[in-house]
């Protein structure tokens, strides 16, 4: 079976270059598992849009930034959350999910990268992402 890559994920993140100021930068299908991956960026951001054995996800970063935020810590950003909460439902890492989440968001997003607001935002993004590995996975000893 071929891989579908293109025909299914592509597409739902179309609207990042149709009116919306991004460029598709890179493009990449696997053979295996039916993976693939696209980056996309504007003169702010880079949004990387992956398929991993059928789970789609992206994450976001500043241009000539190195700390990536997945679709989980941009919502808690946007909702203005102190602190990690295990979320109540496991997500579904549906193509639908995410390019709707950030189509319907992306303004709001943007705004958190804004040259002026951007260290905030790494560092509550990066305090969210430490808080978030200590529920998951327990909280390392730090000697």
């Amino acid at each position: 079976m071929a891989n579908d890559f293109l025909t299914t994920v592509k597409p739902a993140f179309d609207f990042l270059s149709q009116g919306r100021g991004y460029h598709l930068a890179h493009e990449e299908v696997s053979s295996s598992f039916d993976n693939g991956s696209l980056i996309y960026e504007s003169s702010g951001l880079r949004i990387h849009v992956t398929r991993d054995r059928g789970q789609v996800s992206f994450d976001v970063r500043a241009r000539g930034g190195f700390r990536d935020y997945d679709e989980e810590i941009l919502r808690l950003l946007l909702a203005g959350s102190k602190h990690y909460a295990r979320p109540s439902s496991t997500p579904d890492f549906a193509v639908d999910t995410s390019a709707t989440f950030l189509r319907d968001r992306l303004s709001e997003i943007e705004h958190l990268f804004e040259r002026s607001l951007v260290e905030e935002t790494s560092l509550k993004g990066e305090a969210l992402k430490n808080e978030r590995a200590d529920v998951l996975f327990g909280k390392a000893s730090r000697a």
